[in-house]
C-alpha cells in the first residue's frame, strides 16, 4: 500500500478528529448494562508509574468491524485508517486492546474504546492514572537569619499523584501545623522567642509513591551577647599577675571592651587582652560565636583593685558582667569537727585562703529558740573578734571553742577574715547543736542552712545594733578544753552573752 503524502495524512487526522468529536458528543452511556453484556473486557482503571507500559483491554463477544480509541477529546487510533499512524508510544492490538508504552504524566485521563459489530455500536470506558512521587519546594530556602522577636513564615508547595500530605520538622522533631493550608501549598509560622528555635526546618511531602520528598531551610536566631564569668571575684596581691576572664556567646559576633570603674582599660605594657575562639568548627548548625576573652594585668598595683566590666556588643544589642579584682581574703569555709562536743561548749574549725597575711577574724553566732518554727524571729547576733595565727602558707586553718553555751540548744554561726585590703565576704551560715538531755530531731552537725535573703540582711543590720563587740583571745585546743583555766576575756564574754540572752 502506498503511504499518503504528509499533507493528506494531516487532513485525514483533522477529519477523523472532527468525526470523533461528533460521535463522542452523541455517546450515550445509558446503555451501560447492554454494553457490558456485549464486551468480554471490563472497564479498567490502571494506576501505574512513569515509564511503565499499560494495556487497556477492549474485546467483544462477537467479531467487530472496526475499533477506535480516544483519550478524553483527543483521537488516538482508528482501525479503519491504518494509514494514519498513531501517536508515539500508542499501539493498537488486533483484538482491539490499546497499549500505551513508557507512560508519562500527560497520559493520565479517561480512555474510550468504541467498537462496531453486527450487534451495533458500543463504547467502553477505561482510565489511566499515572502516579507521581512527591516533589516539594520551600520558600525561603538555604539560610535565613532573624533576631528574637521576629516572625518567620515558611511556605511549602508539594506536587505529586495522588496529592501529597505535608508535614513539618525542626531539628528532627515533628512540629504541629501553625499556619495556613490551601490546596498543595502550606505555610508554617513561628514567632521567634529564644535561641533554641534556631536550626533546620524541614518540609516533608509523602503520598505513598516512592520516597518522601524533603526541602529545608536553616534558621539562625540572632541575639544579644550572653556574657558568662568563670569567676566573679579574682583574688590577688600587689605585684602579682592577675587574669580576668569572661566568655561571650553571640550571633552575630560581638566586640568586647574592658572597663575599670566605668573607664576604658588602657591596654599596653601594664595590661593586655586576649581572645580564644572556643567553637572552632564553624558550620550551619554551629553558627554561634563563642569566645573566651582574657584581661591580663601584669603587675598588680593598688590602683588596679576594684570592679571591672566585660562589655560585649553586636548589632542586636549589648550586655556586660562585672568582675572584682581584690586582695581581700577568700570567704571562710567551716569544716565539720568529728570530735566530741560538750553540753555547754562547741569547737569550730574554719579554713580560708589569703594572698596577704590575715590579721583577725570576726565570728558571729546566735542561739535559735528551742521552739523554733519556720519563720521564728531569732535572737541578735553576738560578735567576737579573734586574732589570726601566723602561717607559713596561704591557707589559714583556725580552731576556736565557744564556751558558756546552753545545753541541748541549736546555734547558727558565721565568720569572716580581714587582711590589709579589708574584710572578706561572710561565710555561709551553718548550724550546730550542743549536747544535753533533750535530743534535737534531724540534727546534723554544722549542716548548711538554705539560702535566706532576709537572714543575710539580719547579719548586716543586727550586728552591733544591740550587741557589743567582744574581744576574745584565740584558743587553740591541743587537748580537752575542760582542763584549762578561763581567761578574763572569756569570762567577760560569757557573762555578756547571758545578759543579752535574758534581755
Amino acid at each position: 500500500m502506498k503511504m499518503l503524502p504528509k499533507k493528506c495524512a494531516i487532513d485525514c487526522w483533522i477529519f477523523v478528529g472532527l468525526v470523533l468529536e461528533f460521535v463522542h458528543g452523541k455517546l450515550d452511556f445509558n446503555n451501560d448494562l447492554e454494553n457490558s453484556q456485549k464486551f468480554q473486557s471490563i472497564p479498567t482503571t490502571v494506576k501505574t508509574f512513569e515509564n511503565d507500559t499499560v494495556l487497556l483491554p477492549c474485546s467483544l463477544n462477537t467479531p467487530f468491524r472496526y475499533v477506535r480509541w480516544h483519550r478524553d477529546d483527543v483521537a488516538l487510533v482508528d482501525s479503519r485508517h491504518p494509514e494514519i499512524l498513531p501517536p508515539d508510544r500508542i499501539m493498537l492490538w488486533p483484538n482491539g486492546s490499546l497499549q500505551v508504552a513508557n507512560v508519562q504524566s500527560e497520559d493520565t485521563g479517561d480512555y474510550y474504546c468504541e467498537m462496531n459489530s453486527d450487534s451495533g455500536h458500543v463504547v467502553q470506558q477505561h482510565a489511566i492514572e499515572v502516579q507521581l512521587a512527591p516533589r516539594v519546594l520551600i520558600e525561603p530556602s538555604g539560610l535565613t537569619e532573624l533576631q528574637i522577636g521576629a516572625t518567620f513564615e515558611v511556605v511549602c508547595e508539594a506536587q505529586g499523584v495522588p496529592q501529597p500530605v505535608i508535614s513539618w520538622r525542626r531539628n528532627g522533631h515533628t512540629l504541629g501545623l501553625q499556619g495556613s493550608s490551601t490546596g498543595n501549598r502550606q505555610s508554617h509560622v513561628t514567632e521567634i522567642k529564644s535561641r533554641s528555635q534556631s536550626g533546620l526546618i524541614e518540609c516533608l511531602a509523602s503520598n505513598g509513591v516512592g520516597e518522601q520528598a524533603v526541602a529545608s531551610v536553616y534558621l539562625h536566631v540572632l541575639f544579644t551577647p550572653d556574657v558568662n564569668l568563670p569567676q566573679s571575684v579574682v583574688y590577688t596581691k600587689l605585684g602579682a599577675r592577675a587574669h580576668l576572664e569572661c566568655i561571650v556567646e553571640a550571633a552575630p559576633a560581638a566586640t568586647v571592651k574592658w572597663f575599670h570603674h566605668g573607664l576604658p582599660v588602657a591596654l599596653g605594657t601594664h595590661s593586655s587582652s586576649h581572645e580564644t575562639e572556643l567553637q572552632s568548627n564553624r558550620s550551619l548548625d554551629h553558627y554561634v560565636n563563642d569566645v573566651r576573652h582574657l584581661l591580663v594585668i601584669k603587675n598588680v598595683r593598688n590602683a588596679d583593685m576594684g570592679q571591672y566590666e566585660c562589655r560585649a556588643t553586636n548589632r542586636i544589642g549589648a550586655r556586660s558582667a562585672s568582675i572584682e579584682l581584690t586582695g581581700r581574703p577568700m570567704p571562710c569555709i567551716f569544716k565539720i569537727n568529728p570530735g566530741t562536743q560538750s553540753s555547754t561548749s562547741h569547737v569550730l574549725v574554719w579554713q580560708t585562703e589569703s594572698l596577704m597575711p590575715i590579721m583577725e577574724f570576726k565570728l558571729k553566732f546566735r542561739q535559735i529558740p528551742s521552739n523554733n518554727v519556720t519563720r521564728q524571729i531569732r535572737t541578735n547576733w553576738t560578735e567576737l573578734t579573734i586574732p589570726a595565727q601566723a602561717t607559713n602558707g596561704l591557707i589559714y586553718i583556725t580552731t576556736y571553742t565557744l564556751h558558756g553555751l546552753q545545753p541541748a540548744s541549736l546555734y547558727e554561726v558565721s565568720v569572716l577574715g580581714r587582711n590589709s585590703f579589708g574584710w572578706s565576704d561572710n561565710s555561709k551560715i551553718v548550724r550546730f547543736a550542743t549536747g544535753g538531755e533533750v535530743e534535737l530531731p534531724n540534727y546534723s552537725t554544722e549542716s548548711e542552712l538554705l539560702n535566706d535573703v532576709t537572714e543575710e540582711e539580719d547579719i548586716q543590720n543586727e550586728i552591733t545594733q544591740r550587741s557589743d563587740t567582744l574581744r576574745a583571745s584565740m584558743m587553740f585546743n591541743s587537748g580537752s578544753a575542760e582542763g584549762r583555766g578561763l581567761s578574763g576575756a572569756l569570762i567577760y564574754s560569757i557573762c555578756l552573752i547571758l545578759v543579752l540572752k535574758y534581755q
